[in-house]
């Protein structure tokens, strides 16, 4: 395709990828060749002359004209590349590869480019999606499930003398050594541990089970947190205390020990109202997740490798960086997790694929139903950002502007609001389908 200043030609040579051919006059060069000399014009310090008015004859005698010309290529090559993508309808998701051709002074300014493009996205029916949507309904079960862990939070020690079992709580000293040297990430006098939590080295629980106070364990195993992650150390316990918790009887008094209720009655009809919005919340999310889900499933998109690749590598170094946080060595979690590492790495690049195909889904219903972000809609996003962080909204929204984030925080907009319109528009059975027709 010709432009004004360019020829194009796009070949496919991939499902995703394009070699795309671009040729330039020499004088399309001119406006960037004209401020190359202009901002070394402005450097130069030549006796004689001013700044800005250094002649173009002295400025190529001190760099070179091919220097300028390079230079002036490197600032033009993007802008070019651009009007070669606009010219023959491309739309790219990932750097290109440039190979920029010699060319003399003169001659056509010759390069190629090989870019990974957008893949033409064809929504299922909507209609044809059929989801069954979440129970909103609030159960006996539900509101005795509450009780229970309310009884849990204001439940109280008490000193047994039984032996261990799991969910009792001791009181250890723990002492973790490497040749005979103390580690002190593994080690800890008077610790109060939960049996069963598995919040220890990983053999603590079952050694820790069927002892009383007094006894001495030794043990070897693998550390899983501080500096010694992942390295075999020699532990010793003594078992100090055994407690077990007593869980405070369910009644008036306890109702009003909880809060300011009269009776157990009036407890239970709180929690149940509580429970209800809970519920509606988590019930709307899980349908969601769910619709999503058969959305994703029902096309036959491919994702493009490029940028599953990316949100692979994105997704991997998050999941590192929260371990290295919780001071858990890779080796350690495969283990715990019962993995391999190419068993891990495939799971998240599966997880990652999926993702990339349900955006490109979502932003072509966004297209194909023309929907839009309003200003307030941003403004919105970014007052919900600041509260939860507990920032200044303006100062956010200028952090967010400065940094070049405003566009993913409209592209998470958008693609909300197009799987809200899924949401609206696939078949959806049970309550909520009732609801949402009345």
């Amino acid at each position: 395709m010709q432009t004004a200043k360019i020829q194009t030609t796009a070949e496919r040579i991939q499902e995703h990828r394009v070699k795309l051919r671009v040729e330039m006059p020499e004088d399309a060069l001119k406006p960037a060749i004209n401020a190359v000399y202009r901002e070394l014009s402005n450097e130069m310090r030549v006796p004689g002359f001013r700044k800005g008015k250094v002649p173009r004859q002295i400025i190529d005698s001190r760099v070179g004209a091919d220097y300028v010309r390079n230079e002036a290529l490197k600032e033009a090559l993007p802008g070019f590349y651009q009007e070669a993508l606009d010219a023959e309808g491309l739309e790219a998701i990932a750097a290109p590869e440039i190979d920029l051709k010699e060319s003399a002074p003169g001659e056509p300014v010759v390069f190629e480019a090989l870019v990974d493009i957008r893949p033409d996205v064809e929504v299922p029916d909507l209609g044809a999606i059929t989801v069954a949507a979440p129970n909103e309904d609030v159960t006996d079960d539900d509101v005795t499930d509450q009780l229970d862990r309310l009884r849990d939070r204001f439940a109280e020690l008490e000193t047994i003398g039984r032996e261990v079992r799991r969910g009792d709580f001791v009181l250890i000293d723990i002492k973790g050594y490497v040749h005979d040297e103390l580690v002190e990430g593994a080690s800890a006098p008077d610790l109060l541990y939960e049996v069963g939590s598995r919040s220890g080295p990983p053999k603590l629980d079952e050694e820790l089970e069927g002892n009383r106070p007094g006894t001495i364990l030794k043990f070897n195993d693998v550390a899983t947190t501080g500096d010694a992650a992942g390295q075999e150390l020699s532990f010793t316990v003594l078992l100090k205390d055994v407690k077990a918790k007593v869980l405070p009887t369910l009644d008036d008094d306890f109702a009003k020990t909880v809060g300011e209720f009269e009776s157990l009655d009036e407890l239970k009809e709180d929690l149940r109202t509580r429970l209800a919005d809970v519920k509606k919340q988590m019930a709307a999310e899980e349908l969601r997740v769910a619709v999503l889900d058969e959305l994703v499933r029902a096309s036959d998109l491919d994702p493009p490798e490029k940028l599953v690749e990316h949100e692979f590598e994105h997704r991997l170094t998050h999941f590192e960086e929260d371990l290295t946080r919780a001071s858990i060595s890779m080796a350690a979690y495969l283990k715990e997790a019962g993995l391999t590492e190419l068993e891990l790495r495939k799971d998240i690049r599966d997880n990652a694929a999926r993702s990339v195909k349900a955006e490109l889904l979502l932003e072509q219903v966004a297209r194909d139903n023309e929907l839009t972000i309003e200003q307030d809609d941003i403004g919105r996003e970014i007052a919900y950002a600041a509260a939860r962080t507990g920032s200044d909204p303006g100062e956010l929204a200028k952090q967010l502007a400065a940094s070049g984030r405003l566009g993913s925080v409209a592209a998470d907009i958008m693609r909300r609001k197009a799987l809200d319109y899924v949401v609206e528009h696939v078949n959806l059975t049970g309550r909520t389908a009732e609801v949402k027709g009345e």
